[in-house]
């Protein structure tokens, strides 16, 4: 009897066990944040790197 009850409790130890795991895993950014970042790296980051590249070539020629 004991023995069944230790099972039984490890078996919803096991199982609660593995429903954090599964709250706990990392989900990733949505798809939305991603095509804002990409938009955001286009139109922000790209310019001011081409732009920096630009003023250092100007200024050592």
């Amino acid at each position: 009897m004991s023995e069944d009850l230790n099972r039984e409790i490890l078996k919803e130890l096991k199982e609660i066990n593995n429903k954090l795991d599964t709250l706990n895993s990392s989900k990733g950014i949505s798809g939305t944040l991603k095509v804002i970042a990409l938009i955001f790296g286009f139109l922000v980051i790209g310019p001011l790197l081409v732009g920096i590249m630009v003023y250092l070539f100007n200024l050592t020629g």
